[in-house]
């Protein structure tokens, strides 16, 4: 009865639904007054269903409240289609190949307007599945599927040959509409994607236009051997964003031009794989910049309007000057050619959000979703998006979602977990998830987990078990894009807690030291300035302390970075608290409560490093303000 207790939107219920229905490893869990709802309308519901509405899909309400059409395709006008996984039938070495084969196909189909690709991330998951093809059909929201067999016959000394068998199926009657076996000579593989390609479309009955055609038929290069290091690079950037994989997916694009200097579609990868390097911090160097932009511009050289080139140059734009209208631009352009990469969607999704625009970084996720509901690297950027906006209950939805799809990432369950610290202030409930985290995944060397585990050890009281997990970091730094704190920086500050003065201040030392001399380095890294103020605050150096922590605003405004310059202006909140100037650190408490981000007020009142502000009548202000 009570307005407040109701969901809110179809895709609000749909979400329950959903995981009711689809296999969910995470229990869903209702408010109690939703539970007794829920229990009245369980029956109403079913009805529903069986009468034929179907399956409530996560993925098909934008932010609009559109729903998908009730034939299954979640893009209305727009037959669905899926690649799932070629089965490699040749040694286990080969995987990479067949995958390679599933890739291209769905790249191929991508360029249609006409048609609804699902991405690879959301297909691979059904390699080697016993699931039917309406089962398929209905997780997907998909009409059609597309699936095969690929075997690479080498010869040494011969011709090596390659071997595919593709067969499309319609969902709603299994009806094979079509087949065919193709042995060619492994330089064919080309056409024989381009074959299998075109051969789906006559069958959909889909009309192409000619850059679409052109595109299909598109041969990305004359040397095999070049194509074989792409695709093991394209393997290695889907695996992981770790410095490993992506180092050796480095390696393989840059062995892909050695051996064909004119492999444009390479150039564009390996664009932006220097991009991204520069983006995780694992080299901020000018340097990694200026390979990033001589591969993006050589891929326009050979190729003008390659839509991967027009891609890497968003990314370029994005990841080394936040030039954020460049490259919302290159990402437009780039959209035109690939209607169905969800990635350009994601990519438009993480500028919007950087600059501010969280509704309309939302809207693209969930675009993003429609054309790959299974990929649980899509459902972090709504969790993260809704958690910035302060929305905790639908967070925490995409945060289930994200863990049960990939249990074995920590940052998930480490956000997850930060979750109830921002939102409940529940201590108890956070360390739950990260020691179920722990159970599923075993010791992590995570900054995020690290962190987290940190912080609820800190804001529970256990001084001693948060030194003890703190140990568990092979590094001498927790870092990230969004942080760099030395461990020395966060042991000072539990030893101080722990009536420990001369631990804390030579810990405090330390990472002074260590801060210090990364900066000759790195100076316009904003994260080292902030964390130095800190160290200063510790030491007494007051004024070099706020300098510092001004300076790490001042090189990241929030005006320019809707979520990372946030974390700057925290830590010069808590300089101003360690150094006594509790008004001006309210000041700024006062302006990130007001604005989208991390910070709450369950937060401040638990989190053991603004106990000093805890009486002061502006504080006790600001709870009953944002509380």
């Amino acid at each position: 009865k009570e307005p407040e207790n109701r969901y809110q939107s179809a895709k609000e219920l749909g979400v329950d639904l959903r995981r009711l229905v689809v296999h969910e490893t995470s229990p869903i869990v209702l408010e109690p007054s939703r539970r007794r709802w829920a229990g009245a309308a369980t029956l109403g519901v079913v009805a529903v269903l069986v009468i034929g509405f179907g399956y409530w899909k996560f993925r098909t309400a934008d932010e609009q409240g559109q729903t998908a059409d009730a034939e299954g395709g979640g893009i209305p006008g727009r037959k669905m289609i899926v690649v799932l996984p070629f089965e490699n039938l040749g040694p286990a070495e080969d995987e990479y190949f067949a995958a390679g084969m599933t890739e291209a196909i769905t790249s191929r189909l991508a360029v249609v307007s006409g048609l609804g690709v699902i991405s690879r991330k959301s297909a691979i998951q059904y390699a080697n599945t016993d699931k039917s093809t309406k089962q398929i059909g209905e997780e997907l929201g998909v009409d059609y599927l597309l699936e095969g067999t690929v075997r690479w016959a080498r010869q040494s000394g011969g011709v090596s040959r390659v071997m595919i068998t593709p067969q499309l199926i319609r969902v709603r009657d299994d009806t094979h509409l079509w087949a065919e076996a193709y042995e060619r000579v492994i330089d064919d593989i080309f056409e024989i994607q381009s074959d299998i390609a075109g051969k789906v479309i006559e069958q959909l009955g889909v009309i192409l236009l000619e850059t679409e055609r052109r595109a299909l038929e598109a041969r990305p290069t004359d040397v095999i051997e070049a194509y074989d290091a792409y695709v093991r690079g394209i393997q290695y950037t889907h695996r992981s964003w770790t410095e490993n994989d992506m180092l050796i997916s480095g390696q393989m694009y840059e062995q892909a031009v050695a051996l064909d200097p004119d492999f444009a579609l390479a150039y564009a990868h390996l664009s932006e794989f220097h991009s991204r390097f520069y983006w995780f911090f694992y080299d901020r160097s000018e340097e990694r910049l200026a390979k990033a932009k001589e591969a993006v511009e050589k891929a326009f050289e050979l190729e003008p309007g390659l839509p991967e080139a027009h891609v890497a140059q968003g990314y370029y734009y994005y990841w080394s000057d936040l030039d954020y209208d460049r490259a919302l631009e290159q990402f437009s352009i780039a959209l035109k050619s690939q209607p169905n990469n969800s990635n350009l969607f994601l990519g438009m999704g993480y500028v919007q959000r950087r600059q501010g625009k969280f509704e309309q970084a939302l809207a693209n996720f969930v675009k993003a979703l429609e054309l790959d509901p299974f990929n649980p690297e899509i459902y972090l950027h709504p969790a993260n998006t809704y958690q910035l906006l302060r929305d905790y209950e639908a967070a925490e939805r995409y945060w289930d979602r994200a863990s049960s799809l990939s249990p074995d990432r920590p940052s998930t369950w480490a956000r997850r977990a930060m979750l109830y610290l921002t939102w409940q202030g529940n201590p108890e409930k956070a360390r739950r998830v990260l020691e179920a985290a722990s159970q599923a995944i075993g010791t992590v060397n995570d900054s995020h987990f690290i962190l987290a585990w940190v912080l609820v050890e800190m804001c529970d009281g256990n001084y001693q078990a948060a030194l003890d997990r703190l140990s568990l970091a092979s590094e001498d730094a927790l870092s990230t894009q969004l942080y760099f704190i030395p461990k020395a920086l966060l042991s000072a500050q539990i030893h101080g807690w722990m009536n420990r003065p001369q631990l804390a201040r030579a810990d405090y030392d330390t990472a002074r030291a260590l801060l210090e001399t990364k900066l000759q380095d790195q100076p316009q890294d904003e994260r080292l300035h902030s964390s130095l103020g800190i160290a200063y605050a510790g030491l007494g150096r007051v004024e070099e302390a706020i300098r510092e922590g001004k300076r790490g605003v001042e090189l990241l405004p929030v005006s320019k970075e809707a979520w990372r310059g946030p974390y700057r202006v925290e830590e010069l909140a808590r300089i101003y608290v360690m150094v006594g100037e509790y008004d001006a650190a309210i000041d700024q408490l006062e302006f990130l409560l007001s604005h989208p981000g991390d910070l709450s007020i369950a937060l401040l009142r638990l989190d053991p490093r603004w106990k000093p502000l805890w009486d002061h009548p502006r504080f006790q202000e600001l709870v009953e303000k944002y509380g």
